[in-house]
């Protein structure tokens, strides 16, 4: 590693390290994020759990052993942590979409953020179980749970939930398809004294499946939470894909909340986008990206993005998903109540297809100049063409442009009649362009026939202007030579120069006596 590279690194924990534990130490926590990939050379993330520091290296090639080493050592004096409860791994790429891979070693660590109790793994998954980029997103739902209903859909292992609970709610469910996840839900509702689990229960399920039965069954929520993952391939269910799904939830979330409720959105895919433009007429959309940016998290490299999505009015319709393709695009098809049904999407070489299909009459613009006919079909009928239309046919308006502009100027001032220069004139010959001898002439300006000065003849003189009498005794306008100007500094008499004055006085003034002021 580069040594400028190693200072910057340790200063950045050791900065970061010490306004974190504050901040760990006022709200009662034992987790914070220190490092986030700030430095171009070094695409890390270093996390504190309690006693335990987690390294997660991002980068497409790792470092190497002499770096991990000396990596692991900063950490280590920087942020005071035993050398042994330091943890490096790996966070490879996911090619097509696949799980990351779990590891055979597990260590389970209790953390507490904001005073409530959750369970992380830091060793056999690559993710701990507790999103630290969500905390402050926790924290305001809350502020603000208090006496609703909360579905926490993809509710992962429960955090919202806990914090939903805390904040008052009247009821939680979290769902989630994972069985593993969703008994790691219910441990952390537990460790936070929330047992009953008719009013927070946890419900392994499919969230399309758990949806669309709610929908059918009518019940009704106030919050939604939807923080699903970008890509999600399971046995149980269908595959997810955030882009392709996400309008089949907020369509359908319209029909599970209750007027004014709420939908917090979140999602942490770089390429993916909200179209603000189809869910405009259901919900007023806010993003709260940056009012919701957890401690040590940076703009520059986090892609967590978050909306508010208020709802406005329900979808009055039918929300189908159907694969239409080979390829097993899902896409939504959307129908209102009473509205037309939005066109089935064609892929590009059916529509070539179709351009190709000469079966029924099409029209078009012939070859011709002004023509517009029939195509032929493709089976030999032939259809009556129309009269063809010519340009050329057309009555021509206008003054006699050809006479007119061959008039030489002298002429046109001279000439009484304007009838010819009238919009709509009937004795003018016919115009025919195409047998005009000077139909190639020069512009305009070069035609004219007026008499032009020749300004060689008599050059212009800037000095021949009628002179005064007294022009000498001022003195000459211009100087051969510039020694010969007078100095006009010399002969000017000069001011005297004042005193200077005391300040905060504008003049002097003279005492008088008494004698003086008797007689005043």
């Amino acid at each position: 590693m580069q040594e400028f590279l190693r200072k910057d690194f340790a200063k950045i924990l050791k900065h970061n390290g010490l306004d974190a534990r504050r901040l760990m130490r006022e709200s009662d926590s034992t987790v914070a994020r220190i490092y986030d990939r700030n430095l171009d050379g070094l695409d890390l993330s270093v996390d504190l759990y309690g006693p335990y520091a987690r390294i997660l290296d991002y980068g497409d090639e790792p470092l190497s052993d002499a770096e991990r080493t000396e990596v692991i050592d900063i950490v280590r004096r920087f942020l005071y942590v035993e050398s042994d409860k330091v943890i490096y791994k790996e966070r490879k790429k996911r090619p097509n979409g696949e799980q990351h891979e779990k590891g055979d070693e597990s260590l389970i660590v209790d953390v507490k953020e904001n005073s409530h109790l959750f369970k992380t793994e830091l060793l056999k998954y690559v993710d701990t179980g507790l999103f630290l980029d969500q905390a402050k997103t926790r924290k305001a739902l809350e502020e603000s749970a208090f006496g609703l209903k909360v579905l926490n859909l993809f509710s992962y292992t429960g955090s919202f939930s806990v914090y939903a609970a805390y904040g008052g709610a009247e009821r939680v469910d979290s769902v989630d398809l994972s069985n593993v996840y969703t008994a790691w839900a219910r441990e952390n509702l537990d460790a936070n004294g929330f047992f009953d689990q008719d009013k927070y229960p946890t419900i392994a399920s499919d969230a399309e499946a758990y949806v669309e039965k709610a929908v059918k069954d009518g019940r009704k929520w106030d919050v939604i939470i939807f923080d699903p993952p970008s890509f999600s391939n399971s046995h149980k269910a269908h595959d997810f894909d955030l882009k392709k799904d996400y309008l089949f939830y907020l369509y359908n979330f319209t029909k599970l909340l209750n007027d004014g409720g709420v939908v917090i959105f979140s999602e942490n895919l770089s390429s993916f986008n909200l179209d603000k433009g189809k869910i405009k007429a259901y919900y007023k959309t806010q993003e709260m990206t940056d009012e919701f940016r957890a401690f040590g998290f940076t703009r520059k490299r986090s892609t967590l993005r978050i909306f508010r999505l208020e709802k406005v009015k329900e979808f009055k319709g039918e929300v189908m998903k159907r694969i239409i393709d080979d390829d097993s695009l899902e896409m939504l098809s959307l129908k209102e109540e009473g509205g037309k049904r939005e066109k089935k999407p064609v892929k590009r070489e059916e529509r070539r297809e179709e351009r190709r299909d000469y079966g029924a009459p099409r029209r078009s613009y012939g070859i011709e100049r002004g023509s517009f006919k029939d195509r032929k079909s493709f089976d030999g009928d032939e259809r009556s063409r129309r009269e063809e239309r010519r340009f050329d046919d057309r009555p021509s308006y206008g003054r006699d442009f050809d006479r007119y502009e061959r008039r030489s100027y002298g002429e046109r001032r001279r000439d009484d009649d304007f009838s010819s220069r009238r919009k709509f004139s009937d004795a003018r010959p016919e115009r025919r362009s195409y047998d005009r001898p000077d139909y190639d002439r020069k512009p305009r300006w070069d035609r004219d026939d007026r008499p032009r000065r020749d300004y060689q003849e008599r050059p212009r003189r800037y000095d021949d202007r009628p002179r005064r009498e007294d022009d000498e005794a001022r003195g000459a306008r211009r100087f051969e030579d510039r020694r010969e100007r007078p100095s006009y500094s010399e002969d000017r008499p000069r001011r005297a120069r004042k005193a200077p004055v005391p300040y905060g006085y504008d003049e002097f003034r003279r005492t008088k006596g008494r004698d003086e002021k008797k007689n005043d």
